[in-house]
């Protein structure tokens, strides 16, 4: 039982440098070492949210439904870009950094951990920066439970591993996951959440959201947290953890094999 411990510790070790190998690969590659360097990996989120939360502070009233607009905006976007970037990087992930995979020690499920980790780490990163800009800017307040809106963003994060991960394996079977995902990766945007609360749509709808849909149920937690009492949040946390661990197992089952496909190309 002692041998068995100490070889789970070891392997472990190995695959921990393994996939820290493959991050510090990725972001040499991505950004080097010139100008603002690995930071452009939480800066360029930013780029994306602040014009966008500033462009609808500006169009929009400052409070819709009783909640205040950039709050509302930023727990509607920052979650959305969590998602786009870890799921958009994902086709074609293993194949693009196939040739580590002639090192013993590397998997494809640790190509996939080092790259879609990266992009997950950096829009957290890129959320809790744009959270103290606004607060400093008087933009937005302190949440109501930093606690429950912390677990809203851990659950969005495994949301789009799932999907990453689901994706990355099914794009080395077959060319027509890059041509389908672009549009519903687009169409996303109108189921996810990003725009409305459960708490506003028909009962029987509600209903209906809250079973099939994951992502409402992330952004019903994010929200929770970050307004408490001023919203009637909609969510299921013991639900939601099931419907994940489900498509996390699904995703590390096609995980599995997906280096028998990299080879018959």
């Amino acid at each position: 039982m002692g041998y068995g411990v100490r070889e789970l510790r070891r392997d472990l070790a190995v695959q921990r440098h393994v996939i820290g190998g493959v991050i510090m690969r990725e972001l040499m590659g991505r950004w080097g070492r010139k100008n603002l360097g690995f930071a452009w990996l939480f800066c360029e989120p930013l780029m994306f949210a602040f014009p966008v939360i500033a462009v609808w502070s500006v169009i929009r009233s400052p409070f819709e439904h009783g909640l205040p607009i950039v709050a509302f905006m930023w727990t509607g976007y920052m979650p959305l870009l969590i998602f786009r970037h870890v799921t958009g990087s994902a086709i074609y992930a293993t194949r693009n950094a196939a040739a580590l995979l002639y090192h013993r020690r590397v998997t494809p499920l640790d190509l996939f951990l080092g790259r879609q980790g990266l992009e997950a780490f950096g829009n957290l990163a890129s959320v809790a920066l744009s959270f103290v800009v606004l607060s400093m800017l008087g933009a937005i307040e302190w949440p109501y439970d930093y606690g429950l809106m912390f677990l809203g963003f851990t659950y969005t994060t495994w949301w789009a591993f799932t999907v990453a991960m689901i994706l990355a394996a099914l794009s080395e079977r077959t060319e027509m996951v890059a041509h389908i995902w672009p549009p519903i990766g687009y169409l996303y945007i109108f189921f996810s959440g990003f725009m409305i609360m459960a708490d506003w749509l028909p009962p029987t709808l509600r209903a209906i959201a809250l079973t099939i849909d994951p992502p409402l149920l992330c952004y019903e937690i994010i929200r929770a947290g970050m307004f408490g009492n001023k919203i009637h949040a909609h969510y299921d946390v013991a639900y939601l953890s099931f419907i994940l661990s489900a498509l996390t197992v699904i995703g590390l089952w096609l995980m599995r094999d997906v280096r028998k496909y990299l080879e018959v190309e």
